[in-house]
């Protein structure tokens, strides 16, 4: 995936939740734009603490770590359907 492309999905206001899927098979939920950082090759995606139902739950997640995807390995993005708030 190209970075300029990446960062369209991330700068959309109001911002929609969206999945990364990776070349091997991986998947990455970024449910807040801070979630994810886009530099010139890479993408370094927060992974966010998560209860016992998998949820985040916080408007701000705190990051628990992260990991980085080089962008050739982004093969596609799916938009998250919204939470019921």
């Amino acid at each position: 995936m190209r970075r300029d492309e990446l960062v369209d999905v991330l700068r959309v206001s109001p911002f929609r939740p969206f999945r990364l899927y990776i070349s091997d098979g991986g998947m990455f939920d970024v449910r807040h734009p801070e979630m994810l950082m886009v530099t010139r090759h890479a993408a370094m995606v927060g992974i966010a603490e998560t209860d016992e139902n998998g949820d985040a739950g916080q408007q701000y997640p705190q990051i628990e770590r992260s990991t980085t995807v080089d962008l050739l390995h982004v093969t596609w993005i799916e938009e998250l359907q919204r939470r019921p708030t």
